[in-house]
């Protein structure tokens, strides 16, 4: 095959243009805490954007994640049951933290609260616009029997910060973008849903697959040469795991407590 002139000049300029170094974050779990447990993280793996000729930019912060999760648990009819976690206040809003807010959330002030975790209630708790969902209902639950569970329009959302004005009790200083349980997404994962998988029969020791998928982030940026803040929208590859679960037994009384909770919060 001939390859004109043109073309291959363009080929040829094409690949002397400088690779560009982006921004990038990647889905993680974690249920050190509990086997049933799970906290839905994003975190920044690769911290700075470059290109040929521009100055660099830094990442700060996640400041917002949108992410849908799938569980497969074989062909097993009804062997799970996905509920969002009851947060303690400290989960839900940042009580006794130091970035924490010092009154509960306007639009839920006594609570219980469950899933979407501080700060990514923010935009839901503390800036509730008529249109908007109460944070405990961010995250459609279903399941698709035999086997298939899921969350699906996760739009976890922190509010402030240098690129976003809010008024108090939100913050717009660079030091309020370094919140959350387990870190920002920088220093430490970005964790924003946490929900519990419940075996509710055998076979038990099974393993089941977790999925995040559709995933995107909104980073804050910081240029190194003006110190100019701005924001940036991430793609998050999809991300799949396995989990191990233990036998009911082992979680009925915890598990029994957040069910009669979730259901008296919902009468």
């Amino acid at each position: 095959m001939k390859i004109s002139h043109a073309l291959a000049a363009l080929l040829v300029a094409l690949l002397a243009l400088p690779a560009r170094a982006v921004i990038t974050v990647v889905s993680l779990v974690d249920n050190a805490e509990s086997p049933t447990g799970i906290r839905a993280q994003a975190v920044i793996k690769k911290a700075t954007s470059v290109a040929d000729g521009e100055s660099t930019q830094v990442a700060q912060s996640i400041k917002a994640i949108d992410a849908s999760i799938l569980i497969r648990d074989g062909q097993i009819p009804g062997g799970l049951r996905l509920q969002k976690k009851q947060l303690s206040a400290t989960e839900a809003w940042g009580q006794g933290l130091p970035l924490g807010y010092q009154q509960p959330p306007f639009t839920d002030p006594e609570g219980p609260w469950f899933g979407l975790t501080w700060p990514y209630r923010d935009q839901y708790d503390y800036f509730n616009r008529p249109t908007d969902p109460l944070g405990d209902d961010v995250g459609i639950l279903f399941e698709d029997q035999p086997g298939v569970y899921g969350m699906v329009d996760i739009r976890a959302l922190a509010r402030g910060g240098p690129t976003d004005e809010v008024p108090p009790p939100g913050q717009n200083t660079p030091q309020w973008l370094n919140r959350g349980i387990t870190g920002n997404g920088l220093e430490g994962a970005a964790t924003y849903m946490q929900f519990d998988i419940i075996p509710l029969t055998g076979p038990f020791d099974r393993e089941i697959t977790l999925r995040i998928f559709g995933a995107s982030a909104i980073v804050v940026q910081r240029d190194s040469q003006t110190g100019a803040y701005s924001e940036i929208r991430v793609p998050i590859p999809d991300f799949q795991t396995t989990i191990r679960l233990p036998e009911p037994g082992g979680i009925g009384l915890a598990a029994l407590t957040a069910i009669a909770a979730l259901r008296r919060r919902h009468r």
